[in-house]
C-alpha cells in the first residue's frame, strides 16, 4: 500500500535521530575516581597509623625518664621547704642549743623522746570582703554588693615531738598531759610557741615492756 503525504514540507514530522554515544568510558573514569580515592584514603590512614606509632613508640622511651624528672621535681620542693623552715628560723633567732636544754629540763619521770622534726603548712582560708559600689549614672550607693577575695595563705611551723611513757601504771595519759604542762610552765621552751597538743596516742611494746607512744605538736608564734 502506498502513503502519500500531502502535507507541506515544513509541517511533516522531522525523525531525531540520537547521536550514538558509548557510556562505557564515563562509567569506567567514574568508578577509576572511586578507586583512586579509596587507595589515598588508605593510604593516608596507614601514614596517620604509623605516624601513632612513632609517637608512642617514643613516649614509651622518654616515659622512664619524665618519672625520674617528677620524682625529682618532688625532692626539689621537699628540699625547698626544709629550707624555708630553716629560713625562718634562722630570721627568727632561735637559739636551738638553748631550746634543746630548756626540754631536757622539762622532760619528767617515766616520759622520754624518740625524735623531734619540724614541719612547715601553707593552709589557705577563704575570706569574704565587702565592697560598696557607686552607679555613676543614678548616684546612688549599692550596699548589697560582696566580692570575694583571694584566699589568704598563712604559713604555720611546728615542732613535732615524738616520745614514750611505760604503760604499767595505768596513768599513761596523765603523765603525757603532765608532760605537756611541763613543757608550758619551761619559759625558756614556750616562749617561742603560741600551744602544744597531743595529737596521737597509741599501745606498743618496747623489748617485750608494753608503752604508750605520743606525739606532740607545738605551734610556733
Amino acid at each position: 500500500m502506498i502513503e502519500i503525504n500531502l502535507l507541506p514540507q515544513e509541517l511533516r514530522k522531522r525523525k531525531i535521530e540520537l547521536p550514538n554515544i558509548s557510556f562505557l568510558p564515563i562509567i569506567t573514569i567514574f568508578l577509576g575516581i572511586i578507586v583512586v580515592t579509596h587507595l589515598l584514603l588508605v593510604l593516608t590512614i596507614n601514614l596517620k597509623t604509623r605516624a601513632l606509632r612513632r609517637f608512642e613508640k617514643k613516649w614509651q622511651e622518654i616515659l622512664p625518664a619524665k618519672e625520674s624528672a617528677d620524682k625529682l621535681t618532688q625532692e626539689l620542693v621537699r628540699m625547698r621547704t626544709n629550707i624555708e623552715v630553716v629560713d625562718t628560723l634562722v630570721r627568727s633567732r632561735i637559739s636551738w642549743a638553748k631550746k634543746l636544754s630548756d626540754l631536757s629540763d622539762a622532760m619528767i619521770s617515766g616520759v622520754w623522746l624518740n625524735r623531734l622534726w619540724l614541719e612547715k603548712n601553707v593552709i589557705a582560708q577563704a575570706q569574704e570582703q565587702k565592697q560598696e559600689e557607686e552607679m555613676k549614672f543614678e548616684g546612688f550607693k549599692d550596699n548589697s554588693a560582696k566580692a570575694r577575695a583571694e584566699p589568704k595563705k598563712s604559713v604555720i611551723t611546728t615542732l613535732h615531738l615524738n616520745g614514750s611513757v611505760i604503760a604499767t601504771s595505768g596513768e599513761e595519759t596523765a603523765a603525757i598531759g603532765k608532760f605537756i604542762r611541763s613543757l608550758k610552765n619551761n619559759l625558756g621552751f614556750f616562749h617561742d610557741f603560741n600551744d602544744i597538743e597531743s595529737i596521737s596516742i597509741q599501745r606498743s611494746e618496747l623489748k617485750g615492756v608494753e608503752v604508750m607512744d605520743f606525739e606532740l605538736v607545738c605551734y610556733f608564734k
